[in-house]
């Protein structure tokens, strides 16, 4: 394999100019599919900017947790994110992010969450209430409503029912950049462009959501521990302005629901395209819940329901990459890495790597059921360091409860005949059509 004169192996071959631009745009996920086969830190350029590939978890656990003061979110991330996402705790830096996310860490303490379980079931419970044996269903739909309604009731403290519409067609519009040709990477900034022109109408429709958050809610956050009273509070009392209050709630409405949303579309997907996973599925909810509703108490038993999300979050993960940018020249794995380099880390790669997982193409959720002699980092959904996901533990038992409530009255069919799910990668890995399945009453 060739090296470059930096250390490491030479990078896909590119066009001039353009360098690796339209092969990117054309199937991002099989262009870093290519890019791993080259090696473990591969270097490669889209936009006029250099990237570099990385899908050792021995190389990621370093940018992510033991020296993660050598990278940052960078420039490049935050001009993807900020003009949805503002200065919130996705995006911000240094020590505005350590105040925002010590402000908001009791809201995710394992206590509060916990007292959410009645919550998460009862939406799930709305849910099937909804569904007819038989009738089609969007699943990937209905798990966006599920996911924004729990968000809503145990964050903000309010039912947003009326706006759950609003907020997929918003997703949509705001995702479509996603889908814009790859000629226009190419295209100054201040340029616009149809794909920009509709996600602004996405931004727009959120920031109509979260104006109406705050009137119903204002006045009304003293004595109440909720994220959103939380907030107020903080900028009523001159903590934080009315911008960062905008920015941390359109992040959490946004990020807050659809990494569980989509790990449950692809879970459902999953399970009815193995019916021999679905069933042992079945019985142990039938074995653990009976007639009942999921407690905190019954998720110790469900062993094999919480496999099953693992399982799907490793094949299809939701968050499918992570990126930094070096702030101080490193070297990786034998390779100089200049500062101001972006580095992805691509839970797309790394999840389906034959070198940590046995049949890593299966779904195989009995694959978690014992510790396996495989790094740490060879499984991140969540990202992973000082900036792991803050509501990790919160998505997790959404998901599992969820997935416990309605399984235990439906199994899920296919529409068609299966086959790996078409993606678009955005900021998250979502399917390209709606995700059609047919409940079925057990």
């Amino acid at each position: 394999m060739a090296e470059t004169d930096a250390g490491g192996p030479e990078g896909p071959d590119g066009w001039p100019v353009v360098g690796n631009t339209f092969q990117f745009a054309r199937d991002p996920f099989a262009f870093y599919e290519r890019c791993a086969e080259l090696g473990d830190v591969v270097p490669y350029e889209v936009g006029g900017m250099t990237f570099y590939l990385v899908t050792h978890p021995d190389d990621i656990e370093r940018i992510l947790s033991t020296e993660h003061r050598k990278f940052e979110k960078g420039a490049f991330q935050r001009e993807q994110l900020s003009g949805v996402l503002g200065e919130g705790l996705l995006t911000s830096e240094g020590e505005r992010w350590r105040e925002q996310r010590q402000r908001i860490q009791p809201t995710f303490g394992p206590e509060k969450i916990d007292s959410y379980v009645e919550i998460m079931t009862d939406c799930a419970q709305g849910a099937g209430r909804r569904w007819w044996d038989g009738r089609q269903v969007a699943v990937d739909e209905e798990m966006r409503r599920i996911t924004v309604q729990i968000l809503a009731r145990s964050l903000f403290g309010t039912d947003i029912g009326d706006h759950v519409e609003t907020i997929a067609d918003a997703m949509g519009d705001i995702g479509a950049q996603a889908e814009a040709p790859a000629a226009t990477a190419l295209l100054p900034e201040w340029v616009p462009t149809p794909w920009d022109r509709r996600a602004q109408r996405g931004v727009d429709a959120i920031d109509g959501v979260i104006a109406d958050l705050i009137e119903r809610r204002r006045g009304d956050a003293e004595g109440r521990d909720d994220l959103l009273s939380t907030l107020l509070v903080a900028h009523d009392e001159g903590e934080i302005s009315r911008g960062t209050l905008r920015d941390q709630l359109v992040t959490f409405l946004l990020a807050g629901h659809e990494t569980t949303s989509l790990a449950l579309t692809y879970t459902w997907y999953l399970l009815a395209e193995n019916p021999d996973v679905r069933e042992r599925l079945h019985a142990e909810i039938d074995d653990v819940l009976g007639d009942g509703v999921p407690t905190m108490a019954d998720l110790g038993n469900l062993s094999y329901t919480e496999q099953v999300v693992t399982e799907a979050m490793r094949y299809y993960p939701p968050v499918h990459r992570v990126v930094r940018e070096a702030s101080e020249d490193v070297q990786l794995r034998g390779r100089n890495v200049e500062q101001g380099a972006i580095l992805t880390m691509p839970q797309w790669i790394v999840h389906r790597d034959a070198r940590w997982y046995d049949d890593p193409l299966e779904f195989r959720p009995e694959r978690w059921a014992a510790d396996r002699d495989r790094p740490d980092y060879a499984y991140f959904p969540f990202g992973g360091g000082p900036r792991r996901c803050i509501g990790m533990r919160f998505a997790k038992l959404e998901a599992q409860l969820i997935l416990a409530t309605l399984a235990r009255n439906f199994r899920l069919e296919l529409v068609g005949d299966g086959g790996p799910l078409d993606l678009t990668s955005g900021v998250t890995a979502s399917p390209t059509e709606p995700v059609e399945m047919v409940p079925r009453v057990r």
